[in-house]
């Protein structure tokens, strides 16, 4: 899924879907906003703590007035709030944090990415489906399938 949420209501919306969906682990892509106030930032870290079973923090092409460490302490901070462990990594890029989420997405994952570029977040899943579209298996691929 994909979604420009990029404030406490958006994340709200986006906890409330999640409910409803039965995959795991549920990852997300979150970045901080650099020119909200500390507490709007830990809010959407702890809203992704609660929501989300692993978390990749990515950084918007514009940090508005905010250094990368900053932006990253905070959402740390809240995602960690409540006291759950949680899987949690940082990659600097949209781009890389996709790639990263969809080359190792387990079995049963729901991926939302909460992306400040929707066109090219959903350019780049797209590249992913026509090569999973490519993709054909034969009887021959099939081990002791007496063909």
């Amino acid at each position: 899924m994909v979604d420009y949420a990029h404030n406490p209501a958006g994340f709200q919306a986006i906890a409330k879907f999640l409910e409803k969906v039965d995959a795991k682990p549920k990852v997300g892509i979150i970045a901080g906003v650099g020119d909200r106030r500390d507490e709007d930032i830990l809010q959407l870290g702890q809203l992704s703590g609660n929501m989300f079973d692993e978390i990749i923090i990515r950084q918007d092409r514009n940090l508005r007035g905010r250094t990368e460490k900053e932006i990253i302490d905070l959402l740390l901070v809240g995602i960690h709030r409540d006291g759950k462990e949680k899987i949690v990594k940082v990659i600097p890029t949209e781009y890389e944090a996709i790639e990263y989420a969809i080359t190792n997405a387990k079995k049963g994952s729901f991926i939302t990415i909460c992306s400040d570029v929707v066109p090219d977040a959903l350019a780049q899943i797209m590249k992913y489906k026509e090569e999973e579209d490519k993709f054909e298996i034969t009887a021959q691929d099939i081990p002791n399938s007496g063909v």
